[in-house]
């Protein structure tokens, strides 16, 4: 099971042995040691890639091996999922829906971006997202003004006779 904290810094490692090993991927801090402390008391190995490890304090490696804790060189090719399939599909269907991606974001706690970004993670099928705000008038209203004024009554007439504003007339017209 991949697991990570909320800033993503570490991982913990499949390969290995149930929790006692973590796999870092940012600069090891004294904060971050107690942290693993902390939230891994059987912690037994820090991996990292050999970038990472060339600036890893002598003190750090010191106290770490005090403690017990191995800290080794590994690569760990490729990137791992962001986002589970589960959530994923929430929001694929909660967009087919015609949820608002602002407020499917807000219920995740993800910025809209990410959610447009999630809309097009499905490869096989086109999901569009209706943009905009919706119409203030119904489609039966809108198709009747265009045909109002398709047989030649003039704005005016329709925007009195439907109680809706001139402006709101022209545009409905004029919108393809």
């Amino acid at each position: 099971m991949t697991s990570n904290n909320n800033d993503t810094d570490y991982i913990i490692d499949d390969n290995e042995d149930e929790n006692n090993t973590i796999h870092i991927s940012s600069q090891l801090s004294s904060k971050m040691i107690v942290e693993l402390m902390d939230e891994y008391p059987d912690l037994k190995k820090i991996t990292c890639p050999p970038s990472l490890y060339k600036r890893i304090s002598k003190k750090y490696l010191e106290v770490l091996e005090e403690l017990g804790i191995e800290v080794e060189i590994k690569y760990n090719w490729g990137t791992r999922k962001k986002y589970k399939d589960e959530m994923k599909e929430e929001v694929i269907n909660l967009i087919k829906e015609g949820e608002d991606p602002s407020k499917i974001a807000e219920k995740f706690n993800l910025p809209v971006k990410t959610i447009y970004y999630l809309k097009n993670t499905k490869k096989d099928e086109k999901i569009s997202i209706k943009l905009g705000k919706k119409s203030k008038y119904s489609d039966a209203t809108i198709t009747k003004i265009k045909n109002l004024a398709k047989s030649g009554i003039s704005p005016k007439k329709i925007s009195k006779q439907e109680k809706i504003p001139l402006r709101t007339v022209y545009y409905i017209i004029n919108k393809k």
